[in-house]
């Protein structure tokens, strides 16, 4: 039977087999998902012997409970040639299993992935999800892409911007988690990171509720015009202040749909970078710790780690690297974002201006204003709003700034 670090056996059957927080899984395959290598604690707590393992597919430890989703939405990022994150349940030889977080990348010749000991309250929240999605993958014969639809909704519905933003918040949570738990000194550069993922998805709530609040902006015009066409003659002072309100509020709204919608949005290529540099530099600091911990581990199979090692060292380099890249790009767009709110900020003026005047005509006709009072407190409503929002904006870009500008001046590294 297979032993724990610990010195206990490694329960097998319907049991979750247990190993210690501070053991890393590691394993390497090739473009079939072929297991060309691994590490001691992969092979114990799997339960096979190496002569099982090296050749057999990886999906020897996939547990029917980890929905498809997971695969798909984890194998579209590799195709593409980037590193993805995942929560993951294996199963054992025996019937056994046990959780894991998984970073997992693409490399030359095939994929390598470390996987950690999930402890955050985040992982108990995808384990009631995984059970609700393998559910509904079974009794609606979803196809995968159809359950990656519903786990992109999930994380959309969290508040980030992508599934990548997601899984780099999840994992800067259990880097900071597990550390606390092994009473291990607080990580800066993790708490940085997170703080700045965070900001990044409050930053996108707000962008997308400053669209939403300038749509439904659009129909009030429309309502001043009517309210226009029973108190004066056409082409009277309300229809004309309804018309240059309705022309200006139009040219704001199509330039918010630039800025925060649509394909290469800046938002959206701002909030990518920004789950990009999180996600790599996490990655990079698990890749890190992968490779000191193989310096104590016995070669397998007759392969030597210090080549496995060589290998992870060269990834820390490329993912710390590419992480600076996209800081650096992060820290651009941030500063455009900056500008082009400030900018809008000032159309807004121009804005309070028209809804001025539509006040005072409102003042000067008196009772009789036919619901053209209402009308303008919509506008008030709707302004107030909009500033509101505006102004959040601004302080999470600088927020944000401030974040990548710190983290560039220090020039951090996952060491």
């Amino acid at each position: 039977m297979a032993m724990t670090k610990m010195g206990q056996p490694a329960l097998r059957g319907t049991n979750e087999v247990p190993f210690a927080l501070e053991e890393l899984f590691y394993s390497r395959t090739d473009t079939r998902g072929v297991i060309q290598s691994g590490n001691e604690i992969f092979r114990r707590t799997a339960g096979f012997e190496w002569s099982e393992m090296i050749g057999a597919p990886h999906k020897i430890v996939r547990h029917p409970d980890t929905p498809r989703a997971v695969f798909r939405v984890l194998w579209d990022a590799l195709k593409k040639g980037y590193p993805m994150g995942a929560y993951v349940k294996n199963k054992a030889k025996g019937g056994g299993w046990y959780w894991v977080f998984a970073v997992v990348m693409p490399i030359e010749g095939g994929y390598l992935s470390v996987r950690l000991k999930p402890t955050s309250e985040l992982s108990d929240e995808i384990h009631q999800l995984y059970r609700d999605l393998s559910a509904r993958e079974r009794a609606e014969s979803l196809d995968p892409e159809e359950s990656a639809t519903l786990l992109r909704d999930f994380a959309e519905r969290g508040g980030y911007s992508s599934y990548t933003a997601f899984m780099a918040y999840a994992l800067a949570l259990e880097l900071t988690e597990r550390d606390r738990r092994l009473n291990r000194n607080a990580d800066e550069n993790t708490r940085m990171l997170a703080e700045l993922n965070t900001a990044m998805g409050r930053l996108t709530k707000e962008q997308f509720g400053l669209l939403r609040s300038f749509e439904a902006l659009q129909s009030v015009p429309n309502n001043m015009r009517i309210v226009a066409s029973r108190l004066e003659p056409s082409g009277g002072p309300v229809s004309a202040i309804s018309e240059n309100y309705k022309a200006s509020s139009a040219v704001i709204s199509e330039r918010l749909r630039k800025f925060v919608a649509g394909r290469g949005n800046l938002c959206g290529q701002m909030a990518f970078q920004v789950a990009r540099a999180v996600f790599q530099l996490g990655c990079a600091r698990v890749l890190n710790e992968m490779s000191t911990n193989f310096m104590g581990e016995e070669a397998q199979n007759d392969q030597p780690r210090e080549d496995e090692r060589a290998l992870l060292q060269s990834l820390v380099a490329k993912g710390t690297a590419d992480a600076n890249a996209a800081m650096r790009q992060a820290a651009e767009l941030a500063d455009d974002m900056m500008n082009q709110s400030r900018d809008i900020r000032r159309q807004l003026l121009g804005l309070d201006t028209i809804r001025v005047l539509g006040r005072v005509e409102c003042g000067r006709m008196r009772d009789a204003n036919g619901g053209l009072a209402a009308t303008i407190d919509q506008l008030d409503s709707f302004h107030d709003d909009i500033k509101g929002r505006l102004e959040a904006i601004l302080a999470l870009s600088e927020e944000i700034e401030h974040w990548l500008g710190r983290y560039l001046r220090a020039g951090r590294s996952a060491a």
